[in-house]
C-alpha cells in the first residue's frame, strides 16, 4: 500500500512539471490542499477514540471530546475557506 501511495505522489508531482504555471501559485495550491486533509483526519479520530470496543477503559472523556470537536469545527473551517479563496 505505501509503494502504491509513493507512486502515486511520485506521479503527481512528475505531472505537475509539465503545468503552465508558476511554481509560488503550485505552493498556494498545496497548501491550500493541506487544509482538506485535516477534517479527514480528524473525524475518524474522533470516532476511533470514542469506540468503547476498541479502546477499552481508554474511552475519551468529556474534556477530550470537546477538544476533538473544536478541532473538527476548525478543520472544517479551515477547509472551507481554503476552498472558497482558491475559487
Amino acid at each position: 500500500m505505501y509503494r502504491i501511495l509513493g507512486l502515486i505522489g511520485v506521479l503527481f508531482g512528475f505531472g505537475m512539471q509539465f503545468i503552465d504555471t508558476t511554481p509560488p501559485l503550485l505552493m498556494v495550491f498545496s497548501q491550500a490542499f493541506q487544509a482538506l486533509i485535516l477534517p479527514a483526519v480528524a473525524i475518524p479520530v474522533f470516532i476511533l477514540i470514542n469506540r468503547k470496543s476498541l479502546m477499552n477503559k481508554y474511552v475519551a472523556g468529556s474534556g477530550m471530546n470537546i477538544g476533538l470537536i473544536a478541532v473538527m469545527l476548525f478543520s472544517l473551517l479551515t477547509a472551507y475557506l481554503a476552498i472558497v479563496d482558491f475559487f
